[in-house]
């Protein structure tokens, strides 16, 4: 189908279908074939390839792939996968005046990582899957990590991409003044439609954009609307509905990243959670008192960690007899500006909150913390076997910090009607929790994942959060979009699809016109 016409690669064999079929998600699907564009050119070619097909009343559908990391399905199609990860990984240098990078979007987050660490920055959504994952999979799923508390999502972290659109064209977004703006509408082509088009639903639709959003510190839940524009309204940066839309606008091609200082000291404390109603005025205490870094995991979590990192657990044995550790990371300019921040911190949550605090003066048992809740999922995978598996679906909500005690409570009594173990950990500081169960895949069916994940939604819904946080909408989540946003809502999501690919080229299926029976029948178990 697509031999002879691009200089990559092109596989369609068993193996090859088979080999992408599956990424880090519950799902299987089986792609027609798999490309490997070499650069922008074979990209460009690939989507006007199949929009000939489908201007012709055919139903072909291109994905973008890069790491495979991703839990919602992002990048699973029946139609043609791109994988970007093999020759798109071109790094320019870093700009230490304007402290950025320039990178393709095939480059992985470890690659970014090591070139910016010779200059003594980070690039800043730092996420726990950070060796393995790539940057155009974390522009899709608006990715963040263990650093978004101060440094926020990928979105926050990004100055502007050049993606590929459905007219084969790569065009560059970054943000704009009015007057640059007007210059853009006025453009009678491709690109100033689209402009026009996005600047008029804004405008009829303001109130309904405005109400009908969480109200949440992060969200991936359908297509921000209500970010484009910033609080004045002086500025319009288009290039911000592509983080989060998991590639079905268009295909980001580069990406200009922000970023940031290291911090050259920091001080943890790691404070003991034996009832969920004290975790909100803990996370409270520790995000007042300035924490950059706020994370959790649960006993569960800890008990694994007893026999798969016994080294690290027996560091952190500060969390054993736990019901739930959240640990708190300050920095400071000077190593006694960290620990004055952390000690009042501490001060606080001891004396006011009367919950036992430890501070942490060993690197190598505040390594331990954070490794353990970094591979709080690896342990779960690690004891997948015939029998049982670990399938996250349940594992990127958000709810208000305000309710995160009462949540937590009402969640651990939905999984008591589920012979499941699991366990959860999660950035607690912005209140989003990674809740993935060990399914008994024996005597476990589709239909009561789909039964469990629809009653974590509502009870999601009901605390006013989202149902995605950064892992995204995919297979699992996009069915359920109508009950976070409304219809009228999703109505606003299907149009700004049809604005950008009209004859549906890219990754079908996700965001927009996705089915809970193709979600249950794909379902890998």
């Amino acid at each position: 189908m697509l031999n002879n016409l691009i200089k990559g690669d092109i596989h369609s064999s068993s193996a090859a279908r088979e080999a992408y079929s599956k990424d880090a998600s519950i799902f299987k699907v089986y792609p027609i074939a798999v490309a490997v564009p070499k650069d922008v050119d074979d990209i460009s070619k690939i989507i006007d390839h199949v929009t000939t097909i489908n201007k012709s009343g055919g139903d072909l559908t291109i994905a973008a792939r890069n790491g495979g990391t991703c839990m919602s399905g992002g990048s699973l199609t029946e139609g043609i996968v791109l994988d970007m990860s093999r020759y798109m990984t071109r790094i320019g240098e870093v700009d230490l005046f304007n402290k950025t990078i320039t990178v393709q979007t095939g480059v992985m987050h470890r690659d970014i990582e090591a070139e910016a660490s010779k200059h003594k920055l980070i690039f800043a959504p730092y996420t726990s899957s950070k060796d393995i994952c790539g940057i155009g999979g974390m522009i899709g799923n608006n990715a963040s990590g263990e650093l978004s508390l101060i440094y926020g999502p990928t979105s926050k972290n990004i100055n502007s991409l050049k993606a590929i659109l459905s007219d084969g064209k790569e065009y560059l977004f970054a943000p704009l003044s009015r007057k640059e703006l007007k210059n853009k509408l006025d453009q009678m082509d491709f690109e100033g439609d689209i402009y026009r088009k996005v600047v008029r639903l804004l405008k009829d639709n303001k109130h309904l954009i405005a109400t009908h959003h969480p109200n949440v510190s992060k969200n991936a839940a359908g297509y921000p609307l209500w970010e484009l524009w910033d609080k004045q309204e002086q500025i319009f940066n288009l290039g911000r509905i592509f983080v989060g839309s998991q590639g079905t606008l268009g295909i980001v091609s580069e990406a200009t990243l922000k970023l940031v200082d290291k911090a050259p000291y920091q001080q943890m404390i790691v404070c003991a959670i034996d009832k969920l109603s004290q975790l909100t005025g803990v996370v409270n205490s520790l995000v007042n008192h300035g924490a950059s870094i706020c994370e959790t995991f649960d006993h569960h979590t800890y008990q694994l960690a007893k026999e798969k990192y016994q080294h690290e657990a027996e560091f952190a044995n500060f969390a054993n007899g736990k019901h739930m550790i959240v640990y708190a990371i300050f920095d400071g300019d000077s190593m006694k500006s960290a620990e004055i921040t952390a000690g009042e911190a501490k001060n606080n949550i001891e004396k006011d909150l009367n919950i036992e605090v430890s501070w942490i003066d060993n690197p190598e048992v505040k390594s331990s913390f954070q490794a353990i809740r970094r591979y709080s999922f690896k342990m779960l995978m690690d004891m997948n076997s015939i029998s049982q598996k670990a399938m996250p679906f349940i594992e990127d909500s958000i709810v208000p910090l305000e309710h995160y005690g009462q949540f937590v409570s009402a969640l651990e009594a939905i999984l008591e009607d589920y012979d499941m173990i699991y366990t959860y950990a999660g950035h607690i500081g912005q209140g989003s929790i990674r809740l993935i169960p060990l399914v008994n895949i024996s005597s476990k069916t589709a239909d009561e994942i789909i039964d469990l994940e629809s009653r974590v939604n509502e009870l999601v819904l009901a605390f006013r959060g989202s149902i995605s946080v950064d892992h995204n909408d995919g297979i699992i989540r996009t069915p359920y979009l109508s009950q976070q946003y409304g219809e009228e809502m999703v109505a606003l999501f299907n149009q700004i699809k049809n604005i950008f690919d009209p004859y549906n080229v890219f990754n079908k299926g996700k965001k927009v016109h996705a089915t809970i029976d193709f979600a249950r029948e794909h379902i890998d178990i």
